[in-house]
């Protein structure tokens, strides 16, 4: 396997578990583990995709990224927020329970693209 595949899948894994642990202590939420599970599975099959095709298809890598993101919003609209509607009401704990995985593994995602884009153009 890639040494950066390797080192994509350990920071992704341990910003996002930390962020758990921290999160789950401040703020007991029945549905976190879900929320922070779709967001790791989602990033990880984004940089997979980019990765294997960044040969291949460099001029429409942006466009995967960006797909990633789509993927994202659907499955947040799909699946995370039925769940926070049950109660016809969206909480801010709960928007902030989605809110804070996504900008985490989007900083990771985005950051660890970047570097593998870089390397490729090398």
């Amino acid at each position: 396997m890639n040494k950066q595949l390797i080192s994509f899948h350990f920071y992704l894994f341990f910003v996002l578990g930390g962020s758990y642990f921290i999160h789950d202590y401040i703020v007991s939420f029945d549905h976190l583990i879900l929320l922070y599970a779709l967001n790791l599975s989602v990033a990880c099959f984004v940089y997979w995709l980019v990765f294997l095709l960044r040969d291949k298809q460099k001029e429409y890598l942006g466009f995967y990224f960006l797909a990633g993101t789509l993927i994202k919003f659907i499955v947040f609209f799909k699946i995370v927020l039925p769940i926070f509607k049950e109660n016809d009401i969206v909480s801010k704990t709960e928007f902030m329970s989605f809110f804070i995985p996504y900008l985490l593994s989007l900083f990771v995602e985005t950051k660890s693209l970047i570097s593998l884009l870089n390397t490729a153009n090398k």
